[in-house]
């Protein structure tokens, strides 16, 4: 199971804001996410990625 989904604002090596677009499994069983920055595609592992900030909700 993942620990981020499609669409989710993550910070990626504990300093850049970017948004997952995909989510793959490698041969060898590990998660790859395919995040966006600036209008670019970058393929890294899970372990670069920490938890976003959260928005808050509307009522």
């Amino acid at each position: 199971m993942t620990r981020f989904a499609i669409g989710d604002v993550v910070i990626k090596d504990k300093r850049t804001s970017v948004i997952i677009r995909a989510i793959f499994t490698t041969v060898e069983g590990q998660l790859r996410y395919a995040v966006e920055n600036e209008g670019a595609l970058e393929f890294i592992d899970e372990a670069r990625l920490s938890q976003g900030p959260k928005g808050d909700l509307a009522a």
